[in-house]
């Protein structure tokens, strides 16, 4: 395909992390250093110990990678000037929420103001990419399929074992604390798009949101961009993982385009068994077993293959997830200091 089919948009939410690996209040500092280089891809967060940045349209992966390792490396550069690291990981495994500072923007004081502690406990960093689909309703067809494929996604990502200085048996922490939002989770079937505009167009009669960016879904319509835009992922640790995430999310979506073409589809299931896959891809990451819904049977996740463009894939069904390796060196070392120490070193692994 050609034109803005399959381009691709990358956002990544990082840490703010000092020596000892807690979070640091800084984006004012870093945002007056970091646009004069880079522009608008670089953005405050809700948090001022967070900072997030957002590639621009990409043609293909390649390109994606080099828009990553572009932004990881000039934040980690001026960061590391004034003795502070960046970090990618869904949670940072020792700050604590009540001790973090919010951003002086009146939509961010709004938000606190709606929703309270849930909204200032969101001490959370996630990966959330775009695929282009131009056609309105083949969007919204195409997001009713992909929604299946979400609990693999999580289950490749899982980067936040730890919260508030606790190992939380669960390899996704962050999944559960998003959870506490409205308008998040697995999103319903759409029949068409016109179906999905009258939803939105509903919930902005009632006051209950303003415009679309705030639903929060696992995979969404952008309310202004010609794409769908997955969310569910954890913040991926190496540039390799968030490249790898990419290029699989793109080809899932090339290969649901290609069922389209063929007069085919890819069966819709359900949210609520969709969300039977995604609670165990939160508690075990790559050690799960997901269900295979069409053979009613039970997986393990290294045993659901990759494409040729995604070999990173195999990897991580080798080794593991971020999640893991966080948590062996806690294993190790009894420090979770010494997590944080391996998360910064690997964030800018090869840089």
């Amino acid at each position: 395909m050609n034109g803005d089919w399959l381009t691709l948009g990358v956002e990544e939410e990082y840490q703010i992390v000092d020596a000892e690996g807690r979070l640091r209040a800084h984006i004012d500092t870093l945002m007056a250093e970091a646009e004069p280089r880079l522009g608008e891809l670089v953005k405050p967060e809700f948090l001022q110990s967070e900072v997030e940045v957002g590639t621009k349209i990409c043609a293909d992966v390649a390109e994606a990678r080099r828009e990553v390792t572009h932004l990881r490396r000039t934040l980690a550069e001026l960061l590391a000037e004034a003795g502070l690291r960046l970090a990618s990981a869904g949670t940072n495994p020792i700050s604590h929420w009540h001790d973090q500072r919010i951003t002086d923007d009146v939509r961010y004081k709004l938000l606190e103001e709606e929703m309270q502690d849930v909204a200032r406990e969101l001490l959370i960093f996630g990966l959330h990419v775009h695929v282009g689909i131009p056609e309105p309703d083949l969007r919204i067809e195409i997001l009713n399929e992909a929604r299946y494929f979400l609990p693999h996604l999580l289950a490749l990502s899982t980067s936040s074992p730890f919260w508030l200085g606790r190992n939380t048996g669960l390899k996704s922490y962050r999944t559960m604390v998003w959870s506490r939002f409205p308008r998040t989770g697995i999103p319903v079937e759409f029949p068409s798009w016109d179906e999905w505009e009258n939803y939105v167009e509903l919930l902005v009669k009632t006051n209950s949101i303003d415009n679309g960016k705030k639903i929060w879904w696992d995979l969404r319509p952008h309310y202004l961009y010609p794409t769908i835009e997955f969310r569910i992922c954890d913040a991926a640790t190496r540039v390799d993982e968030t490249v790898c995430i990419v290029a699989l999310i793109q080809a899932t979506v090339a290969k649901l385009l290609h069922l389209r073409r063929e007069n085919l589809g890819f069966r819709k299931y359900p949210p609520a068994l969709i969300a039977e896959n995604k609670w165990r891809a939160a508690r075990r990451g790559m050690e799960g077993r997901l269900i295979d819904w069409g053979k009613q049977m039970e997986v393990p996740m290294p045993e659901l293959g990759s494409r040729k463009d995604c070999e990173y894939v195999r990897t991580i069904a080798r080794e593991g997830t971020s999640a893991d390796r966080q948590l062996a060196v806690y294993g190790e070392k009894g420090d979770l200091s010494a997590v944080v120490d391996r998360v910064c070193e690997e964030t800018v692994a090869g840089l």
